[in-house]
């Protein structure tokens, strides 16, 4: 769904911004005027509108986890919300997030919701959380399922945090080897190669060949960036926008290993989202709605565009899911235990968790495949660049030992 902005008036109440959540603009209008607004003026896409100014360096000081670790508990507390965000307003060491937080706090002041504050954001947020606070707002359970964001934004850092700190070994290796080839072709090759420029020979054919990869290394790298970047942008405006991210998706999850890590990783926010919403007795066709748009791969998310239909056709959301072919294989038969015992949230929790746990081995051998796949890479470089001066060194030697012909 896209976030709509609207200047609108409600009667007795002077005109002001609002953000409405929606497939298309129309029923953003049709749910504007449910709430008795009158819309005054669109002001366009509210999620384009964060999405950029999410790349700025004042956003991105922005902590929304550090904001909702300290929300939980106030509110597990019985704090009231505007008194909770007060407390961490007033705790909050950079201005940047002060500023935040109090500007939730005048959004509250002003009749609005905290679901439509989060939403009107954008890219601040996780996509779940603001369907997952609205959802809390409106069954009176806020404060377990902020309690339960918490966790989920906590497991989400943990799993970044493993990919970041496993990543900066092979990272490493990956840069050496990159400086170790561009220093053999346009250092070592070209001053190897001027011995026989100075001998007043030709160059043999093993030379000609590393000074043609010198002289690319030199000269024309900036030719395979430029390639790469004039073929995307081509692509992308030939197929349009959401076909060519279609098709890249498809490409993405038909990868071997990394394919299904990728799967994997969208899979855990669906289960995690769909145990929270279960858990806070959200209606089952609205939290498969609410759990499809977390997914981030499109052709992924496809493949779940028909459970809300099989769902109000009788179907229990254990067969809904059974036989989509991105849905981890144990979930289906542990869900209808789950359903068959009523611990459905229960075990959803836990086949989440064992996904998380799953998805860290699989990247853990990616990351293990890939540090000798680099060493590999960097062997056979040195290998063709010594083969090549010794073939050279030895048409050198020839030559001197021949001597010249009289």
């Amino acid at each position: 769904m896209a976030l709509y902005k609207y200047i609108a008036a409600i009667p007795g109440e002077a005109s002001r911004e609002m953000v409405i959540e929606a497939d298309s603009q129309k029923e953003a209008l049709g749910k504007l005027r449910s709430r008795g607004a009158i819309p005054v003026r669109f002001c366009g896409d509210a999620s384009k509108e964060e999405g950029r100014s999410g790349l700025s360096l004042k956003r991105s000081r922005v902590d929304t986890y550090e904001f909702t670790r300290q929300l939980a508990p106030l509110l597990d507390s019985a704090i009231p919300l505007e008194r909770a965000l007060a407390i961490i307003a007033e705790g909050a060491q950079e201005p940047e997030q002060r500023t935040f937080v109090n500007g939730l706090r005048q959004g509250l002041h002003e009749g609005k919701k905290f679901s439509e504050l989060v939403r009107s954001h954008g890219a601040l947020f996780p996509g779940y959380y603001a369907n997952l606070i609205e959802s809390g707002e409106e069954t009176g359970c806020l404060p377990v399922v902020v309690n339960e964001l918490y966790k989920f934004m906590g497991e989400s850092k943990e799993l970044r945090d493993f990919i970041v700190s496993s990543s900066i070994y092979p990272l490493a290796i990956l840069g050496i080897t990159v400086a170790v080839t561009v220093l053999l072709f346009t250092v070592f090759v070209p001053r190897f190669a001027k011995i026989f420029v100075d001998m007043g020979r030709e160059l043999p054919g093993s030379m000609l060949f590393l000074m043609a990869a010198s002289s690319f290394f030199a000269w024309a790298w900036w030719l395979v960036p430029l390639s790469v970047t004039v073929l995307w942008k081509s692509l992308k405006h030939i197929m349009g926008e959401d076909q060519f991210k279609f098709k890249l998706s498809g490409i993405v999850v038909s990868l071997p290993l990394f394919g299904r890590i990728a799967v994997d990783l969208d899979m855990c926010k669906y289960i995690r989202t769909l145990a929270i919403l279960i858990a806070n007795h959200v209606e089952i066709i609205r939290t498969v709605r609410i759990a499809g748009r977390i997914i981030g791969n499109p052709v992924v998310a496809a493949s779940f565009d028909g459970i809300d239909r099989k769902l109000k056709g009788g179907e229990k959301l254990s067969a809904a899911l059974r036989g989509n072919p991105f849905v981890p294989p144990s979930l289906v038969p542990m869900l209808r235990v789950g359903e068959e015992s009523g611990t459905v949230g229960d075990m959803l929790t836990k086949i989440a968790g064992n996904l998380e746990n799953d998805t860290r081995l699989k990247i853990k051998r990616l990351l293990s495949l890939f540090e000798p796949a680099v060493i590999v890479f960097l062997a056979v470089v040195v290998l063709i660049v010594v083969v090549s001066i010794f073939v050279a060194m030895m048409e050198i030697n020839s030559i001197s030992q021949g001597g010249p012909s009289i």
